[in-house]
Parts: structure tokens; C-alpha cells; sequence
């Protein structure tokens, strides 16, 4: 899940047609029976690559892989490993050692990684999270050769939207996973407190209007944060705007209508009256002290009883995903319609690190997380028969060990929107049996924004992007967390932006987009 609002460098490209990107995943052959369109089904093909060995596997020397993602360190991750690698060997003689970094240290670890030019091979990156900063900075391969001579097989399952989407000049950098094609805004609420407090969650139209629950949860759970705030996740993070396929470089667009003039995100109404909301809150006790700093995830305070609710982007079944790490039942609320932005399609991606000694066997790994069910279910869910087992006259829906839950389970490491195709994933009995089909009918559903296609090119203004990135870490956190007085702090934002050259990059910004707008016309 794309999760908030992060900074960094853009220069993204969605050169699909409309009718692809909106097709979801309808068209591209995604198994035996219209797979890509959202059903799941990918099995088939899945156990026909499971089944074949790869001829050249015996060939190739052995290698050495690393995964670099974020995520919590699993207890029993060194027994998954050494399935993984026994898997591997027989089809791209392949050794994998993963490497979840936690949360509150992903960015400045992989920072120091790719700054200190340390050997690595797959990297988790996103636009959200210094994609095209990390492109600039020549940290990642172009896979572009790479992806027709060993990824053809997850080519031919992947919508065309994704690898179009996430180009940059023309050039893929990384591999975008398999899933959904749209997002909406809204919340994530602990099921139970809803419950024991009867709250009617149909009176949710607006953020704004949880003020009334946040309020009983303040007076009667001492020990609970009614409203969760990170650098991930807050009123701010929540806005509807399109960035642009970068949420680091100023300017912005509303995503459902037709206006098509560049919006200075911080002057608008909406981000105004969102951060009054926010200081409201925070005096009011409803948001969290630490608030502006803070980097945990909001799943692990909800599993401790600490967290009653947070903002974030949702799809369908997202509550379920969620709940077998937060351990604990979890309702969404959808704020917002389902829009496609060119961000979508590069919310979450595998590059492979400049400093890989191992690219090619880097993207065999790559197309087999894509393809192979096997290994994609064994690297999400662990071993069958002891991190999980599957529902009696079922083949894809599984359930945790007798005796095991959320809270209990040795691995559990919620990795499935980040890495290969989500498509192949085994689904939990507490989740929709209908959940693919759900996934196709929202993303058919899903409404473009009038900027879906298009790509700025900030070589001519990095140097603004830079000091204006530098700007939005020392005002936005802040704002977003509630802690200042929004009156007095986002005019001092404004003014630092406009010193740092945010005209400028809105005015080039501009001149591009009417460029590309009026030539989509």
C-alpha cells in the first residue's frame, strides 16, 4: 500500500493508453481464465512454472541474492530462507538472504547503502519513497535489456500500464508489483472499539466527522491514541490531490474534475483547513505526542492496544490485509472515490542496486516472484504446515496453525504488496473469497485523473526541487502532527518555498503539462 506522503526527486512516465491502465488487470493473459482480471487465478500458469525446472538452472554458477525491503525481521525468517534457497536451487541456482529493515531506519539505512555504494541487489523503492531521486542519483540498473531477455514470463502476466507507468525518460529502473491499478483515501479503525462503543460509522463522510468517536475514545480507553499520526499517515497525508507521480516536487492537481492549473499544495483551502483540523486534534489529546518524529508503523500500536485509528490509502480488503499484522480486527472507511494516477503505477517496485555483482540472476529472481506461485507464497507466508495451513478443499486459501494467530506467528512479514505479484497470493480465510474480483471491479471503476499519463521533467529545476524538499521536511511534519499553530507556521512555509524557488518549479511544471495536455488533445 502506498502510504502517505513522502519527499523525493520525479520524473515518472505513463505512456499506456487510458484503456489499459483502466482494464486493471483484464487483459494480459494472466493465467487460464482472465487471471489479470483481477481473480487470482494466475494457478495454471503458476503451477506450469512451478513444475518446469529451468534448463539453464544447472548451468549457472551459483549465486548470492539479496532483498533489501522494509519491514519487521521475522523470528523464523532464517528457516524460510533455507526453503527459498533449496527451491531456488533447481531453477536459477540461486541463493536469497533477506533483508527487512525495520520501518523508522528504512530510509536513512538504504540512504547510507546506496550514498556508501554498498553491495546489494534488490532494492524496494517507490515513488513515494526516492524513486526518481534514487534514478538521478544512478543508484539503480536500467532493467530495460534485462526485462525483455529474463523477464519475459512476467512480462506477458503484467498489465502494460505498470512497466509503461513507471518509466523514466523512456527507461524502466524497477519492477512495479502486480496489484492494484487505483487507490482511495480513507481510515482504518479498530473493529472492536467500534463495536463496544456502537459507533455508526455511516455518519463518516468527511475525516472531520470522526471528531465525535476520537472524543469517547479519549475519555474512555486512557491507555489508547485515539487518532495516529507519523510521517507516513495524518490529515495532511490524506489530501486528494494528484502529485504528480512524485509527492517530493511541488505541484499539484485535484484529481477528480477538469481544472488543469498547478496548485501550490501548502496555499490551497484544503490543506489549510486540514491543518487547523490536525492542531485541533493534537491540543485536544487525540493525536499522538510524537507525532512529527515518530516512523512506527501504526499496525504494531494497534497490536499493542495503543492505536484506535489512521488515515491511509485504501483498495479492496485492505482491513483484512492489515489485520494479520495489527492482530486484531480492523474495519476501512472509504473518503474518497476511486481515482488511477500515474503515481499508482509506481507505488510500490524491486530495482536492482548499480553495486549487484548479479543482475542478470537479480531479475530471474525478480520474473520468478512474478510467475512462480510457489516461491511468492513461501517468501510471504512461509512453510506450509508450520507458519500456515490450507483450508480443508482448498488449494488457495489458507489459515493460521492451531493455536497460532496474528500475535503468535513466527512469520507473518506482510510483505505482499511489496514484492512480485499479488495475484498469486494465497488468500486468508479471513479475507473475501471474491477478493481478485473485487480488486477488477475497482480498478474498472476507478476514475483517471486528468494528469493520468503525464511526466514532468525536473532536470532544469533540481537544484529548487532540492531546497524546497529540504523546505517541506523542516514545515511539513510539524503541521501535519499538529504541534504548531497553522496560522503563524504555514505562512513561514509558504515564504521559505517561494525563497527556494517554488514558482519556478510550478511555472515549468505548468508549461509542461499544457504542453502534454494539449498535445493529448
Amino acid at each position: 500500500m502506498n502510504s502517505g506522503k513522502r519527499k523525493g526527486i520525479s520524473s515518472l512516465a505513463l505512456v499506456c493508453a487510458l484503456g489499459l491502465v483502466l482494464s486493471g488487470c483484464g487483459s494480459s493473459g494472466e493465467g487460464n481464465t482472465s487471471n489479470n482480471s483481477g481473480n487470482g487465478s494466475t494457478s495454471q500458469q503458476a503451477d506450469n512454472n512451478d513444475k518446469a525446472a529451468t534448463d539453464t538452472a544447472p548451468k549457472l554458477e551459483e549465486a548470492d541474492l539479496t532483498l533489501y525491503y522494509p519491514g519487521s525481521p521475522q523470528k523464523d525468517e532464517q528457516e524460510v530462507e533455507a526453503a527459498i534457497n533449496d527451491y531456488l536451487k533447481d531453477k536459477i541456482n540461486a541463493k536469497l538472504d533477506l533483508m527487512p529493515i525495520d520501518w523508522g531506519s528504512w530510509d536513512s539505512k538504504i540512504n547510507l547503502m546506496i550514498s556508501s555504494s554498498r553491495p546489494a541487489d534488490i532494492l524496494f523503492t517507490a515513488a513515494w519513497n526516492g524513486f526518481t531521486v534514487n534514478v538521478g542519483k544512478g543508484a539503480f540498473l536500467d532493467l530495460s535489456d534485462l526485462i525483455d531477455k529474463y523477464g519475459k514470463e512476467m512480462k506477458a502476466v503484467m498489465n502494460p500500464a505498470f512497466l509503461n507507468g513507471s518509466k523514466v525518460n523512456g527507461r524502466n529502473y524497477a519492477i512495479p508489483t502486480n496489484k492494484e491499478l487505483a487507490a482511495t483515501r480513507g481510515l482504518l479503525l479498530r473493529k472492536d472499539i467500534v463495536e463496544k462503543y456502537g459507533f455508526d460509522l455511516s455518519t463518516i463522510h468527511t475525516t472531520a466527522d470522526l471528531e465525535p468517536m476520537l472524543k469517547e475514545v479519549k475519555e474512555k480507553e486512557a491507555d489508547m491514541t485515539p487518532f495516529y499520526v507519523s510521517s507516513d499517515s495524518g490529515l495532511l497525508t490524506n489530501l486528494n490531490f494528484d502529485t504528480l507521480g512524485d509527492n517530493s516536487v511541488p505541484g499539484v492537481l485535484h484529481k477528480i474534475g477538469t481544472e488543469t492549473t498547478i496548485l501550490n499544495e501548502p496555499a490551497t483551502p484544503e490543506f489549510k483547513e486540514a491543518a487547523a483540523l490536525s492542531r485541533k486534534w493534537y491540543q485536544a489529546g487525540y493525536i499522538n505526542k510524537d507525532a512529527a518524529t515518530t516512523k512506527v508503523k501504526p499496525e504494531e500500536l494497534m497490536k499493542a492496544g495503543k492505536v484506535f485509528s489512521y488515515t491511509t490509502s485504501l483498495k479492496p480488503g485492505a482491513a483484512e490485509e492489515v489485520m494479520r499484522s495489527a492482530g486484531v480486527p480492523l474495519v476501512q472507511v472509504e473518503l474518497t472515490e476511486a481515482t488511477t494516477t500515474t503515481g499508482d503505477t509506481t507505488g510500490s517496485m524491486l530495482a536492482i542496486s548499480r553495486t549487484s555483482k548479479n543482475p542478470e540472476r537479480a531479475m530471474m529472481l525478480i520474473n520468478l516472484l512474478h510467475t512462480d506461485k510457489t516461491l511468492n507464497n513461501l517468501i510471504n507466508y512461509g512453510i506450509e504446515g508450520k507458519h500456515y495451513v490450507k483450508v480443508e478443499g482448498s488449494d488457495n486459501v489458507i489459515k493460521y496453525p492451531d493455536g497460532v494467530d496474528a500475535t503468535k506467528s513466527t512469520y507473518s512479514p506482510g510483505t505482499n504488496w511489496q514484492i512480485g505479484n499479488q495475484f498469486l497470493n494465497y488468500l486468508f480465510n479471513t479475507e473475501n473469497p471474491q477478493k481478485w474480483d473485487l480488486f477488477k471491479t475497482f480498478n474498472d471503476s476507478a476514475k483517471p485523473s486528468i494528469a493520468l499519463g503525464f511526466t514532468f521533467n525536473s532536470d532544469s529545476v533540481k537544484s529548487e526541487v532540492a531546497a524546497c524538499v529540504n523546505v517541506y521536511k523542516e514545515y511539513f511534519g510539524t503541521l501535519n502532527a499538529g504541534i504548531v499553530d497553522p496560522n503563524k507556521y504555514t505562512e513561514q512555509f509558504l515564504d521559505k518555498l517561494k525563497a527556494s524557488g517554488v514558482g519556478k518549479i510550478i511555472a515549468e511544471k505548468q508549461k509542461q503539462f499544457d504542453e502534454w495536455y494539449k498535445a493529448k488533445s
